[in-house]
């Protein structure tokens, strides 16, 4: 076991695009997904260390928007983690809440990754979270958790526990904008009109420039075949959209199911100047300027672009 206290950071997951590409008999829809995570920006908290009984503490300025601290995903991963390890403890868990709540950032599910990968830790039991358990994860627990056990870019496939992690992809500026509309996902996938469509396509082995390139890469083969039934239950979604598209992004999009969306820019410094553009219109809206894919390795100037290795 690993001494106490440790903590993690539990960043927002951005779908760059979703394809539904089918469904299974158990009602599990299919996907393909290319997935970024956010920097500290956008993220939430989580610390444990052991104790003489389980605890849990919900803190943050989000912390009001859960409805049932007892039903939070945090401890329903705690508690799927203990029936498999055979030498845990009692664990004291704090969640520090900064994302929003049925967003489409998949913040339930990355706190309850981060909670996989700290207690793992606490409990020297890191195999108990390997690739070999990522369908159980995710038929149990929650489709986006697999991926959000990673936190790095990936594609996933399947109900979310095919995993190709992908090098290569530049960081990406950007701001997150949520209306303050919650949507549950279970209703948009019920929206959905039709559940049979195109794969996405591989990424291009030439690589990317930068992050312009992505998002005209993006932009013109890619889609989220969500966001046309999350518009439809949160009409808002589309003043986002506009309100973003006028900071004069690469590309505007929603993220999983909703209603959270973001915009790509060229750099850090457009990002904080169409955030703070943003804020002053819309101060009701959660906006945040952020960098997804922080952990990216910039080529030196002989290397040339990007290059993806998935």
């Amino acid at each position: 076991m690993t001494t106490g206290p440790i903590s993690a950071l539990a960043p927002a997951k951005v779908n760059l695009c979703l394809h539904v590409t089918g469904r299974r008999p158990d009602g599990y829809h299919l996907l393909e997904t290319l997935v970024v995570f956010a920097d500290e920006a956008a993220a939430d908290r989580l610390s444990a260390d052991h104790a003489g009984r389980d605890r849990f503490v919900v803190e943050g300025p989000a912390a009001g928007e859960l409805d049932d601290a007892d039903d939070n995903l945090v401890l329903r991963a705690r508690d799927w983690l203990q029936t498999r390890v055979d030498a845990h403890s009692p664990a004291a868990i704090t969640l520090e809440k900064h994302l929003p709540v049925a967003s489409g950032l998949g913040g339930g599910s990355a706190d309850a990754g981060a909670t996989l990968r700290l207690l793992a830790r606490l409990w020297g039991a890191p195999d108990a979270i390997t690739t070999r358990a990522r369908e159980a994860i995710c038929a149990e627990l929650g489709a986006d958790i697999a991926m959000c056990i990673e936190s790095r870019a990936l594609i996933a496939r399947g109900i979310g526990e095919d995993l190709t992690l992908v090098d290569g992809l530049p960081p990406l500026p950007a701001v997150l904008v949520n209306p303050g509309v919650p949507l549950a996902t279970p209703a948009v996938f019920g929206a959905l009109r039709n559940r049979t469509n195109a794969a996405m396509p591989s990424l291009p082995e030439a690589g990317f420039a930068g992050a312009g390139a992505l998002a005209r890469w993006l932009a013109t083969n890619t889609r989220n075949d969500l966001e046309e039934p999350a518009r439809m239950l949160a009409p808002t979604i589309d003043a986002v959209i506009d309100a973003l598209a006028e900071t004069r992004p690469a590309l505007a999009r929603m993220s999983g199911s909703g209603a959270t969306c973001f915009a790509l820019y060229g750099d850090m410094d457009a990002a904080r100047a169409a955030a703070e553009e943003l804020s002053a219109v819309h101060d009701d809206w959660w906006v945040r300027p952020a960098l997804l894919n922080p952990q990216a390795e910039v080529p030196l100037a002989s290397e040339g672009a990007f290059r993806v290795r998935a």
